[in-house]
């Protein structure tokens, strides 16, 4: 994924064991956790949003 100028950082509070245990499994897929963040908000968006996803 390129880095564009216009990226942010995303904050999210979750249980302790939980955020592990998902950042284990990533890895386990040869993921990050925040590839798979990234790659779940972009499909609520096109899914539930009432605009165009613009994000190429």
């Amino acid at each position: 994924m390129t880095t564009k100028t216009n990226d942010s950082t995303f904050t999210c509070r979750a249980d302790k064991d939980l955020i592990e245990s998902f950042k284990r499994i990533a890895k386990d897929n040869n993921r990050t956790a925040s590839q798979l963040v990234r790659d779940y908000m972009i499909e609520y968006v096109k899914k539930n949003g009432q605009g165009k996803l613009d994000l190429e």
